[in-house]
């Protein structure tokens, strides 16, 4: 049998196979992805009589959903990427208002002993050291400077905002050279010195890049500050999903709009007492850093960003007015604002990243331009691509 022969009987099977509904929506060989949806609950298993049953407890629980569930394509979300510290350095020196702080690229029980040599290398002798709260205190000490006082330092180490880092916040005390030296110290909101404080944060990060081993963890370290988690995408069943950070305002707002700024996401108008920032979102713009250049530019369409464009004509004014503040949309992140709504809808592009929340517990949620929820599927994507780039 020649080639030709046998690709056009291979030609002619296929064809018949399709022909006879084995491929496609409705045959043997279709795409099952979504059947899962359509699944129904069991009754429980009756043991026969004279047998008595064992106390069964569920290993993993299923919700339950109130409602109809909308039932359809099911899309798969991005995953995060990773390593999204990939390229970053390893230690930074990260600054906000007039707080600093040492962010470190690796996990806090990998910075918890690299801390402790630090310190002894310095000289520097712990008084406390309490890794269930994240706390290092030194003993008192005194530079020669000013000899009329005496100093102390308090290192708080935290997980960071993304996976896998650590910060380290310093603290820095001083007093009278004949306060008394015992009991706990009433810590300042603030440190006593700022430059003692800075010499500290120097030091430390210095010594934490120039240590490049990495390698040892302290299992006495693996809960650093009780195992507390600043980020988390929350996706409560039957719910809007919405980014929970624990953190001030002024940290999220910071570390939101720079996420904003990053990838995928455009800023263009934001509001601050408002609390809500108007951005645009397009896949085709989140190139890395090494593919920029001409042909990705070409590639990518940031030469016509015509959805960008459009949402810079835009006034913030324009923006606000445009949201529905009718709209009974739980949760009521429009209500009693002043300064919004009152205008038609303007199909205005892009979304609204909205923070609510009070002291260090912030929720981030992403609405369309009327105030609108999204579909979930298209809230946990704009929520994921926020995540992934926190600082």
């Amino acid at each position: 049998m020649t080639k030709f022969t046998a690709g056009a009987l291979l030609c002619a099977a296929v064809t018949t196979l399709g022909g006879c509904g084995i491929f496609g929506k409705d045959g043997y060989f279709r795409d099952r992805g979504d059947d899962y949806q359509m699944a129904d609950s069991l009754p429980p298993l009756q043991m026969p009589a004279g047998v008595t049953a064992k106390h069964q407890e569920e290993l993993y629980e299923v919700p339950q959903i109130s409602g109809e569930v909308e039932r359809g394509a099911f899309q798969v979300p991005r995953p995060q990427a990773l390593s999204v510290n990939v390229g970053l350095d390893r230690v930074k020196i990260q600054k906000l208002g007039n707080r600093r702080w040492v962010l470190v690229n690796q996990p806090p029980d990998e910075v918890w002993p690299q801390l402790h040599y630090f310190l002894r290398t310095a000289g520097l002798q712990l008084a406390t050291s309490d890794a269930g709260a994240g706390t290092m205190e030194t003993t008192w000490l005194t530079f020669g400077e000013n000899p009329d006082t005496k100093d102390k330092y308090r290192l708080q180490v935290e997980s960071g905002v993304q996976p896998d880092t650590t910060e380290i916040h310093v603290r820095h005390y001083a007093a009278a050279l004949d306060a008394p030296a015992s009991g706990p110290v009433e810590w300042p909101a603030q440190s006593s010195n700022p430059e003692r404080e800075g010499w500290m944060i120097d030091e430390m990060s210095n010594a934490l890049a120039a240590d490049n081993s990495g390698a040892a963890a302290s299992l006495v370290a693996q809960a650093i500050g009780g195992g507390k988690v600043k980020v988390q995408v929350m996706e409560p069943a039957g719910k809007e999903p919405f980014i929970a950070l624990d953190l001030g305002m002024n940290r999220a707002w910071a570390t939101v709009a720079h996420a904003l700024n990053t990838g995928a996401y455009r800023l263009h108008k934001e509001d601050a007492e408002i609390g809500v920032f108007y951005v645009t979102f397009d896949t085709d713009r989140e190139l890395s850093e090494e593919d920029s250049g001409w042909f990705s530019s070409w590639r990518s369409g940031k030469d016509d960003d015509k959805q960008a464009k459009a949402a810079d004509a835009y006034s913030l004014q324009q923006v606000l007015a445009n949201i529905d503040t009718s709209s009974t949309a739980e949760p009521r992140l429009f209500a009693n604002q002043q300064g919004l709504g009152g205008a038609p809808n303007s199909n205005i592009p892009g979304y609204l990243v909205v923070l609510r929340g009070e002291g260090d517990a912030i929720e981030v949620r992403v609405r369309n331009t009327r105030g609108e929820p999204l579909s979930r599927n298209k809230a946990s994507e704009l929520l994921m691509a926020i995540r992934q780039n926190l600082i």
